[in-house]
């Protein structure tokens, strides 16, 4: 029964986190920060990145759904101007999955191999590190402040809403990276967000939950027990079928199918089962390798409904983003690749 039950008390973070998520986008409880960010800084791809960041750590479906809605109002009728605000969306809405606790693909390979936060962070510090760092590259060199125009916004800001609203969101995440127990940590915030929006309503939170995400996360971490439990076995069926995982012709294989699944399915659970099965049967220091070229197929798949969501509010052209996107998913397997054979 271990190889079941293992790591699965991680749905419980999953399940408070989408609780949250749906009052805070029902309730619209972050609407008031875009006009206290657009009066308090000067530069307005600071303000577009920032707010997408945001934003951008609900860990929703289509997550630039509520970031490119919002921001939505605030660009300007101007084509040229307009699209750099759909890159700029993008990337600061999904250096998420890397690191925050939140995610499910950092709560994967947590459950699955038995890692605390702090152990995940050390094993993906360098991706982590260049993807922030590419996110920079973009908004300092690429993108010029006159590129991004904003609207004037006359919302009367209610710090009192900000404070009510958003700290204890951001005060929830702090602490499950400082080190806090999640089921304390988000339990509580559960809690707490549902007394400041009055949703006494059982069926409604409930409603909240995508119950088919939380079976396929739940099977996932079934499939990654099951395969570290007997993976001497499997790799001696692989091996029987005459394909030897650890030449540099069956890695590469594996590896371009890795990246064929996610590009096809285009979904960021799917993306991480595929990683945590993998890493099962290569070893914990393949996780940065498969993770980039899982996080790569994701990012570029024509399913990913981000772009396309970006692409309908901004209308910025597939072959920007591709470039764009195409530079940050190389420079993420070329540093997985260089970790691995260092």
């Amino acid at each position: 029964m271990d190889f079941i039950l293992k790591g699965q008390v991680y749905l419980f973070l999953i399940i408070f986190v989408m609780m949250i998520a749906g009052m805070i986008k029902d309730n619209n409880l972050f609407s008031d920060v875009f006009a206290f960010l657009k009066r308090s800084l000067k530069s307005n791809r600071a303000i577009v990145a920032l707010f997408s960041a945001l934003t951008g750590v609900l860990p929703i479906k289509g997550r630039v759904t509520v970031s490119a809605g919002l921001l939505d109002t605030l660009a300007p009728k101007d084509k040229k101007k307009r699209e750099k605000f759909g890159p700029i969306d993008f990337m600061s809405s999904h250096h998420y999955y890397f690191w925050s606790p939140i995610e499910k693909t950092v709560i994967l390979p947590m459950a699955a191999f038995g890692l605390s936060y702090t152990a995940f962070l050390g094993i993906m510090w360098p991706l982590i590190a260049a993807t922030f760092a590419y996110i920079i590259w973009y908004l300092v060199y690429m993108v010029k402040d006159t590129d991004i125009a904003l609207v004037e916004t006359k919302k009367k800001i209610k710090v009192s809403r900000i404070t009510r609203y958003v700290f204890p969101y951001i005060m929830g995440v702090s602490a499950v990276i400082a080190g806090v127990n999640f089921l304390w940590a988000f339990g509580l915030l559960t809690l707490y967000y549902i007394i400041v929006t009055q949703t006494f309503n059982w069926k409604k939170l409930l409603g909240y939950v995508d119950w088919k995400i939380i079976a396929w996360v739940a099977l996932i971490i079934i499939l990654a027990n099951t395969t570290r439990l007997y993976t001497g076995e499997i790799k001696e069926f692989i091996g029987s079928t005459g394909v030897d995982m650890n030449s540099p012709v069956g890695f590469g294989a594996i590896s371009l199918l890795a990246f064929g699944f996610a590009w096809i399915l285009g979904s960021s659970s799917r993306f991480g089962a595929i990683m945590v099965i993998l890493t099962s049967l290569y070893g914990l220091a393949y996780l940065p390798w498969f993770f980039a070229v899982d996080f790569a197929g994701y990012i570029l798949s024509p399913m990913h409904k981000c772009v396309a969501i970006g692409k309908m509010y901004f209308g910025t052209s597939l072959s920007y983003y591709g470039k764009l996107l195409g530079g940050w998913a190389l420079l993420l397997v070329a540093i997985s690749g260089v970790m691995l054979y260092a």
